[in-house]
């Protein structure tokens, strides 16, 4: 009797668990994690209420295609190559009330601490913690570190406000049509040499171009952009780079020998990014990708013709 009660029990499926959901693996970001799926990092943002895509860690479990039920609301943003994924989660139940942090309140980082470990610890947003804190890309913290829990409010915070405003009231505008036009996104070869394998969506191996080159030769940026991921934790990529131009717009670099960029850094079109050279005894082939909201897309298509 008690055999089959646990037969039973470990036959039974997990409540909330979904085989198509991705464990955050370290190293991983939610550009990779996109490029892993073929999604719209947007999407995949939006699906897992994360408003910062930075703040992922390993552990997290993300939904890879859209849950059921889904209520929330995306903000439009702009289509430029600093605009951030913006969300606004709609909650389906109200949480109980949580013990609120004082404005002038302080933590010390500890070893392993993380953002989302302090905010979950202290009742507070891991947005909260970075605007009291001021804190910058890409969100280093370090033990022995004093992080304010609020932003402070009274006096103190109506003086830092006003003292803002006052700074950017006494930066002039420009408004001539040159500064405020939107440049379209021009796209240039990344490497020199020949294809050797073209686009073909039906296959998984041809999402993009192989390009073999003589030799030792620079990799550079095909567009302007942030850089979203520098590593090698995809596989089949080898040393990847993957670069944001805009919030459609993604480029990928792969099989390369050295990597040159780290991510959140910002490069501009021709910018070397990664070295290409020969591995073992093949000779060196760029594989590069172009992705529209997630999906690949003949580079062919945007890259000038030669």
């Amino acid at each position: 009797m008690l055999a089959c009660l646990l037969l039973a029990a470990c036959s039974a499926p997990l409540k909330n668990w979904d085989p198509s959901d991705y464990t955050v693996q370290s190293g991983d970001t939610l550009y990779s994690i996109a490029w892993r799926y073929e999604i719209d990092p947007a999407e995949l943002a939006r699906w897992n209420h994360v408003s910062n895509p930075s703040l992922i860690y390993p552990g997290q479990r993300l939904h890879t295609r859209k849950p059921e039920n889904f209520n929330l609301a995306p903000k439009p943003v702009a289509d430029d190559p600093d605009a951030e994924m913006v969300v606004e989660v709609v909650e389906a139940k109200t949480p109980p009330p949580e013990p609120a942090a004082k404005p002038d309140q302080r933590v010390v980082v500890k070893k392993n601490d993380t953002l989302y470990s302090i905010a979950r610890a202290n009742h507070v947003s891991v947005a909260q913690l970075i605007k009291a804190n001021r804190l910058k890309k890409p969100y280093h913290i370090y033990a022995g570190q004093k992080l304010r829990l609020k932003p402070l409010t009274g006096k103190a915070g109506n003086k830092r406000t006003q003292t803002a405003a006052t700074a950017s009231r006494s930066i002039p505008r420009n408004t001539s049509k040159a500064t405020t036009r939107k440049t379209r996104l021009t796209w240039r070869w990344p490497v020199t040499g020949r294809i050797v394998k073209r686009f073909n969506k039906r296959r998984l191996d041809s999402r993009g171009l192989d390009i073999r080159v003589s030799g030792v030769k620079p990799v550079k940026a095909a567009a302007n952009g942030k850089v979203v991921y520098s590593g090698n934790g995809l596989i089949g990529y080898g040393n990847l780079v993957i670069i944001k131009h805009n919030n459609t717009y993604l480029s990928a670099y792969a099989n390369n020998h050295k990597l040159l960029v780290h991510e959140g850094q910002t490069v501009k079109q021709g910018q070397v990014i990664a070295e290409l050279g020969k591995t073992g005894s093949q000779k060196p082939v760029l594989h590069f990708e172009i992705r529209k909201r997630g999906k690949p897309v003949d580079p062919l298509r945007y890259l000038p013709s030669s």
